[in-house]
């Protein structure tokens, strides 16, 4: 055999090592559930969420479908969130869970049966679990909408029709409205076409135009409201978006 093919042989088995070890190497050996903010887990739970996740010992690390993982993970467990899913090189897979915060409860359209339904969602209008409604005092409650679905919607998130909702929420979080502060500052939204009426435990509305900007909008609105210093402003009337900005008045502003 001549130094060529020797060479050619040489590289071809030391490849074939390196991708046999690496194979070998990189098989999950371990799958833990690591959880954030306090959250404490049993271990029935914890085995279960491995499971549900079909993250399995043996596989390569870098087969895991990380979004089947996650929607598998939260669609069976509806009050918590998948942070994150780590591989820990070379063998070790991390499973970060949080748990959701409820803070706002929307009607579902009327149910055969009458009842009168409540979808309880978090910031990400995920669907947490169903109340009837004197359940839903505590939440921020979404008033003339509603939504489809009921008992069997837990674990979905709301319709394409609440992007507006979204926009809203997400303006909340850019003036840092995280879970409970959300149902601290604001007790109703008022739904309308052309409007969209925020109502808040102090006493005074935010008029938001529903745009696509109502996220900004919100912004706006509670950076005015901030500036405030008469306690009365602050426990009644209206902050609107007026030719000049934003401005308080007594009565609403069309």
């Amino acid at each position: 055999m001549n130094k060529r093919l020797l060479g050619i042989f040489i590289a071809v088995a030391v490849a074939v090592i390196v991708i046999v070890v690496c194979c070998v190497m990189f098989l999950t050996g371990s799958v833990e559930v690591r959880t954030t903010n306090n959250l404490s887990l049993d271990d029935e739970t914890v085995n279960a969420i491995i499971s549900q996740s079909g993250i399995k010992k043996g596989e390569s690390v870098f087969a895991i479908d990380e979004n089947a993982a996650v929607s598998a993970v939260e669609k069976a467990n509806p009050m918590l969130k998948v942070v994150d899913i780590e591989r820990k090189f070379p063998n070790k897979v991390l499973i970060y869970i949080a748990e959701r915060t409820p803070i706002m409860a929307i009607a579902f359209e009327p149910q055969e049966n009458g009842e009168e339904l409540y979808a309880i969602v978090d910031n990400e209008l995920k669907i947490l679990r169903t109340a009837s409604a004197d359940e839903i005092s505590d939440l921020t409650l979404v008033s003339n909408f509603t939504i489809a679905g009921g008992e069997d919607s837990v674990g979905s998130f709301a319709g394409d029709k609440s992007a507006w909702l979204s926009g809203l929420v997400e303006g909340a979080q850019k003036v840092s409205f995280v879970s409970t502060r959300f149902t601290d500052f604001i007790k109703r939204i008022d739904y309308g076409q052309i409007n969209v009426s925020v109502r808040t435990n102090t006493g005074v509305t935010l008029v938001l135009k529903n745009v696509e900007e109502i996220d900004d909008m919100f912004v706006g609105a509670y950076t005015y409201y901030s500036t405030l210093t008469s306690e009365e402003q602050r426990r009644s009337g209206f902050i609107s978006l007026t030719d000049s900005g934003w401005m308080w008045s007594q009565s609403a502003i069309n």
